[in-house]
């Protein structure tokens, strides 16, 4: 909790004193929240009670291919810091073309934040206007040694809003259990990813 509260004054850029440490106590835990308020470990599935919820369908088939891999032209490797985090706390990660050649991809929005059910793999964003949607898409070239990297805030709202000009949520909430990060972008070959344990 000492870290996240660290964490929060740092990008706010409020500097407690000794003098006022204790008063200001209690409007810290109310602005870092309790921590995640999803169900725990593997859910049957994921539910959403607003009826205009449509969650993001899988744009990709079959099993992901590791951090790392091959096309035609290069190499793709994705890297992440650590394999677990607590709520509220940035995970980092990075994809990069490792290869001697440029390679193509469908941009930096080509991934999913998947949580593991009973039910598979599911994305925890979905639409807010009662009709599917899909992740923005357009082919780039990334040259060797190029890369894409992302600091995602894993809470809902920092989660939902990463995507512009697109109107997601997550729901249910976040909760304690295993996720996963998936780019499903590079052209010709197939999805990536790496998984991560979100605690509380």
């Amino acid at each position: 909790m000492e870290r996240t509260r660290r964490d929060l004054l740092a990008r706010t850029g409020v500097a407690l004193t000794a003098a006022g440490s204790l008063g200001t106590a209690g409007c810290l835990d109310f602005a870092a929240a309790d921590g995640p308020e999803g169900p725990e470990g593997t859910p049957e599935t994921l539910s959403c009670e607003d009826d205009d919820f449509v969650r993001l369908a899988q744009p990709f088939e079959g099993e992901i291919e590791g951090t790392l891999v091959t096309t035609e032209a290069t190499t793709f490797e994705l890297s992440s810091e650590g394999n677990s985090e607590t709520y509220g706390q940035s995970i980092r990660l990075v994809l990069r073309n490792t290869g001697e050649e440029p390679g193509t991809t469908l941009g930096r929005h080509a991934y999913s934040i998947q949580r593991e059910t009973g039910a598979g793999w599911l994305d925890v964003r979905g639409s807010t206007t009662g009709e599917p949607v899909e992740l923005p898409r357009s082919e780039e070239t990334v040259d060797s040694n190029g890369a894409y990297s992302w600091s995602i805030d894993l809470e809902e709202e920092e989660i939902a809003s990463a995507v512009p000009d697109l109107d997601l949520r997550v729901c249910p909430p976040l909760g304690p259990g295993t996720y996963r990060f998936v780019y499903w972008g590079v052209v010709d070959a197939p999805p990536i990813g790496t998984e991560f344990e979100l605690i509380g």
